[in-house]
């Protein structure tokens, strides 16, 4: 079974209805493709922070746990107190870890649920702009 369901949230500029004749069709066109590239943009950006986000705890989570494994192989009983502290804090870190991919997880829903454009409809496979061929002799 085929599901065409995601064709329903379409947002094309040529099935806007009739506008009223003060207002600049032209004009009001590039509006709402100004403001659809800034709401992209302003995803695209949160994407990424929240990408920067969960990468930076992953790497203090392996930072934490590599420290754990060093103070247990140097010191086994005179490191105990800097060895629950350091539990402590990977078992936070894990808990932040798991805001951060909730959050991800959120943002691919919404983007998902996000109403295809012009822009977002197909994207190149191969394109021969800019390809340089060499001179055949």
């Amino acid at each position: 079974m085929v599901d065409y369901s995601v064709w329903d949230h379409i947002e094309v500029s040529d099935d806007e209805d009739e506008t009223h004749p003060n207002i600049d069709t032209a004009s009001l066109f590039r509006w709402r493709h100004q403001a659809r590239v800034e709401r992209m943009e302003q995803f695209q950006k949160e994407k990424e922070e929240l990408d920067k986000g969960c990468r930076e705890c992953k790497r203090k989570i392996a930072e934490c746990q590599k420290k754990m494994k060093e103070l247990e192989l140097a010191e086994p009983e005179r490191g105990k107190g800097e060895l629950e502290k350091l539990q402590a804090e990977a078992q936070q870190l894990k808990n932040e870890e798991k805001s951060w991919e909730n959050k991800l997880e959120e943002l691919r829903k919404k983007e998902k649920n996000m109403p295809w454009n012009v822009d977002t409809l197909s994207k190149d496979g191969f394109s021969k702009v800019g390809l340089v061929f060499p001179e055949i002799p």
